[in-house]
């Protein structure tokens, strides 16, 4: 174990370089030196690879935005080489939140067009629009524009082609960036033709050499059946690559965030780094930007130093109450999803709000154990208040009935029979197309909520049949597990 990190300076790093909570808009909300890119994460970011899948919190909106950013372009391009984002790639946004309707048409626009016209059309003017159609094509109303591509079938090949030929002989790529397709529309029922149609599209343009679609989707709308049932759909999901966050990514993205927090705190952990463990840092010159050393990128008994440095060397107050576990191991496996994922937005939500918490007088490191309790605990509830208010709000009305009268792991009728006391699943039905983005398999009632809430990662199914809820869910939802972190009231 090496010495505890200076407790000023280390927390000030915290408060001042810890992401916050998400990616709300079309530009990056990160500054670049604040940018990590795990293993996964350069395959993902290939313009070769279309399908990019990923949880909440995941990066799939950071990415899109940060794609379409020529600072975070550059950056990425020269510290992070493997991701193939060179300086030859150029982007635009097709669809995603808070874009001009010069970029894309807006979800009620969607709706209305296909009314009109089949959904591919849509996103092939869409494409048109993007790649900058010469004349006759029309560039004002998205009306005009799918109209164009529904009676000039022929014209439109001849221009893509030609497109694509002016793009290869530059040596350009050009990149179109999707993004938060579950708000293509408010339910299901229009959100999956607009969605296939969309992934069919991007089948077709594989056929281009220098023209080019990244679909950044959730884990749910990809095992849609109803959605990838077009022709060749297995091609695109053949390439399909995740972003995931191993143990070791997530610290590394800690590090390379502490490492750039503005001096003091900055310059103190890269010193400390150095006189600890002789851990030297690189300067970006593309950005100005430090760049995280390979050790603590990959090397996890040395992230594992650094970690415990900073939070003390067991979740006690003594160092030998290793029982309690490892801080380095016990905040990721806290924050772990149904689907054994965690978000760097949870653990960095959970780090947030554990250095806001007063220290002990005589505790020697930055952190204490009880304030990573604590964090988790907040980290919980922000992730439930993000899936249950933004995204799925029927969520909350199928768990609302179980808090405080469950245990987990328990046998699925500890569910269900709270379900049909309550009537919760009739309610549910009843309430129809005013629910937002209802469950995909409500009409297979309990068992198909059950199939739901699995497939968003919230509960997971035990080898022997029983239902577990990971703690990063359990917590704010008010479930118990025993010897657990104590439910939110």
């Amino acid at each position: 174990m090496i010495a505890p990190f200076p407790k000023s300076e280390t927390r000030q790093a915290l408060n001042d370089a810890l992401p916050a909570n998400d990616q709300a808009g079309s530009t990056p909300s990160t500054q670049v030196a604040y940018t990590y890119v795990p293993p996964s994460h350069a395959r993902a970011l290939d313009p070769d690879n279309t399908l990019v899948e990923g949880i909440r919190g995941a990066g799939k909106s950071f990415w899109w935005a940060a794609l379409n950013s020529k600072t975070h372009r550059r950056f990425v391009a020269s510290a992070f080489p493997e991701a193939r984002v060179g300086h030859n790639v150029e982007t635009s946004q097709g669809f995603g939140a808070q874009l001009q309707n010069t970029d894309a048409p807006g979800k009620d626009t969607l709706v209305r067009l296909t009314e009109d016209f089949e959904p591919r059309q849509v996103w092939k003017a869409i494409i048109a629009s993007h790649i900058g159609f010469p004349a006759p094509f029309p560039i004002e109303k998205w009306r005009d524009k799918v109209d164009w591509v529904n009676r000039h079938p022929e014209e439109y090949d001849e221009l893509l082609y030609a497109a694509d030929e002016r793009l290869k002989q530059q040596g350009t790529i050009r990149l179109i960036l999707f993004d938060a397709l579950d708000r293509l529309a408010d339910d299901w029922h229009h959100i999956r033709p607009l969605a296939r149609s969309l992934f069919q599209v991007a089948l077709d343009l594989r056929g281009c050499q220098a023209i080019r679609t990244k679909l950044f989707v959730r884990p749910d709308m990809i095992e849609d059946h109803e959605i990838f049932n077009f022709p060749d759909s297995s091609k695109l999901l053949a390439r399909k690559v995740s972003l995931t966050w191993q143990r070791a990514d997530l610290y590394a993205l800690l590090f390379q965030c502490l490492g750039n927090a503005p001096d003091p705190g900055g310059r103190a952990f890269r010193d400390n780094c150095l006189k600890s463990l002789n851990l030297s840092w690189r300067r970006d010159d593309a950005s100005g930007a430090w760049v995280v050393p390979k050790m603590l990128r990959q090397e996890e008994e040395t992230q594992k130093k650094v970690f415990h440095a900073i939070a003390g060397p067991t979740m006690a107050g003594d160092p030998s109450g290793h029982k309690r576990g490892f801080p380095y191991t016990w905040l990721p496996n806290h924050l772990m999803d149904g689907r054994a994922q965690v978000s760097p937005r949870s653990f960095c939500a959970a780090l947030r709000h554990a250095v806001s918490i007063s220290l002990p007088e005589d505790w020697p490191f930055p952190l204490h154990f009880r304030a990573i309790q604590t964090g988790v605990r907040e980290a919980s509830r922000i992730r439930v208040d993000e899936i249950t208010r933004e995204d799925y709000p029927w969520v909350q009305q199928v768990m609302e009935p179980l808090s405080g009268r469950i245990i987990v792991p328990c046998e699925p009728n500890g569910f269900i029979s709270i379900w049909k006391k309550k009537k919760t699943i009739g309610n549910l039905i009843g309430q129809g197309d005013s629910v937002k983005l209802p469950p995909q398999h409500l009409e297979e009632g309990p068992e198909g909520i059950l199939k739901d809430l699995e497939g968003l990662g919230i509960i997971q199914r035990l080898r022997d049949g029983r239902i577990q809820m990971p703690d990063v869910y359990r917590i704010a939802f008010g479930l118990g597990r025993k010897g657990g972190v104590r439910p939110l009231k």
